[in-house]
C-alpha cells in the first residue's frame, strides 16, 4: 500500500507541475514578438491606458493565503482519495473474498494460517478479519461464530464508512475557505475605494477588487465538487461491500457449521441449519 501511496503522490506533484507549466508555455518567448495588450482610448487630456489579461497563476497569487490553504486542502483530498480507492476497490475486492472462502473450506486444520497470510497480503481488507474472529470462536459452536461474524462485521464496515469522513471535511471546508477569501477581498476592495477618495476611478477599483476576490470562491467550488462526487461514489461502493460481506459470511458460516471443514481432521460437527444474515443482529442461540 505504501508503494501505491508514493506513486499517487508523485502523480499529484506531476499534475501540479503541469498546471504551472501551462502558464510558462502560454507566456511569450523572449525571442518572439510580445503579446499585444489591449489599448483603451482615452479622452482628450487623459493618458492612454493599456490592459492585459491576467494568467491563472497571477490570479492564484492575487488570492493570497486562502489560495495556498485551498491548495493544501486539495493535496490532502487527493492523498485521502487515493488511499480510499486502494482500500475500497482493491483490498475489499469481492472476487478475492469469494476465493478466500473456498481456500478456507479446503484448508482444513490450516485455516488460521491461510487467514494470517491473507491478512498480510490485504492488510485493509474486512472479510479476512471477520473470518478470523469467527474461527477464534469456533470452539463455542455456531452461536458463538455467528456472534463473532456480526460483531466483527459491524466493526469493519463501520471502519470503512468512517474512512470517508476526511473527504466530507474537504467537501465542506473548501467552499467555506473560498467564501472567506472572497469576503476578505471585498473588504479590501471597498477600503481601496475609500482610500482613493474623489481622485480615483472608483468603478475600476471596485470592479477589479470584486473579480479578484471571486477567484477564491471559484477555486473553493472547483476543489469541492469533484471530491463531492467521489465521496458519494465511494459511499455507494462501501454499501456494496456490506452486501458482499453479508453474502460471503453466510457461505462461510454454512460451510463451517453444516458439515465441518472439507479435509479437516477435527471431529467437531455442528447441527445443520439455515445460515442467518451474518451482518444483521444475531438471533438468540437455540
Amino acid at each position: 500500500m505504501e508503494k501505491i501511496k508514493s506513486h499517487f503522490l508523485v502523480a499529484v506533484h506531476c499534475a501540479a507541475l503541469l498546471f504551472l507549466a501551462t502558464d510558462i508555455v502560454a507566456a511569450p518567448a523572449t525571442n518572439a514578438s510580445p503579446a499585444q495588450p489591449e489599448v483603451v482610448e482615452a479622452e482628450p487630456g487623459e493618458e492612454t491606458q493599456t490592459k492585459t489579461q491576467k494568467s491563472m497563476w497571477d490570479l492564484v497569487r492575487v488570492g493570497g493565503a486562502v489560495m495556498w490553504a485551498l491548495g493544501a486542502l486539495a493535496l490532502y483530498g487527493f492523498y485521502t482519495a487515493g488511499s480510499l480507492i486502494y482500500v475500497i476497490l482493491f483490498s475489499n475486492d469481492a472476487t478475492k473474498d469469494k476465493k478466500l472462502v473456498g481456500d478456507l473450506v479446503d484448508s482444513g486444520a490450516t485455516a488460521h494460517e491461510v487467514l494470517e497470510a491473507e491478512i498480510q497480503r490485504r492488510d485493509k481488507a474486512a472479510f479476512p478479519r471477520i473470518c478470523e474472529a469467527a474461527l477464534e470462536e469456533s470452539g463455542g459452536g455456531k452461536p458463538a461464530m455467528e456472534d463473532a461474524l456480526v460483531n466483527e462485521g459491524a466493526i469493519q464496515l463501520g471502519s470503512l464508512k468512517r474512512g470517508l469522513r476526511p473527504l466530507q471535511i474537504v467537501v465542506a471546508v473548501a467552499p467555506l475557505l473560498g467564501l472567506l477569501g472572497t469576503v476578505y477581498g471585498m473588504i479590501s476592495s471597498f477600503q481601496s475605494v475609500e482610500i482613493a477618495g474623489a481622485g480615483g476611478d472608483k468603478v475600476e477599483l471596485l470592479s477589479r477588487g470584486i473579480y479578484e476576490a471571486l477567484v477564491t470562491t471559484a477555486t473553493g467550488l472547483t476543489v469541492a465538487i469533484p471530491f463531492l462526487l467521489l465521496y458519494h461514489w465511494l459511499g455507494r461502493r462501501v454499501d456494496e461491500i456490506g452486501v458482499n460481506l453479508n453474502r460471503h459470511s453466510k457461505v462461510f458460516l454454512e460451510a463451517f457449521t453444516s458439515g465441518g471443514q472439507r479435509g479437516s481432521t477435527t471431529t467437531t460437527q455442528y447441527k445443520p441449519a439455515a445460515p442467518p444474515d451474518a451482518l444483521q443482529p444475531a438471533h438468540s442461540a437455540e
